[in-house]
């Protein structure tokens, strides 16, 4: 059973808050980028390299775009 004490909290009141999935997943890379900067543990530093890498893979998405043929151009 955990004490009140050992409760982490990840979520401070000056952060904001965002309607858009990718800044999301950007400001929360800024803040691993600090804490791997920071970390003298080599496994939480790895770990958090990992997750790094995962916030990169999600923010990447396909391309919604519609390519069309436009006449007049050079062949």
């Amino acid at each position: 059973m955990s004490k009140d004490d050992d409760i982490i909290e990840l979520v401070e009141d000056e952060m904001p808050i965002f309607d858009d999935p990718v800044s999301q997943r950007a400001y929360a890379f800024v803040h691993l980028a600090q804490f791997a900067e920071s970390s003298k543990d080599d496994t939480a530093r790895d770990l958090t390299y990992t997750m790094m890498r995962k916030v990169c893979a999600s923010i990447k998405t396909t391309s919604t775009a519609d390519l069309k043929v436009i006449d007049g151009g050079k062949s």
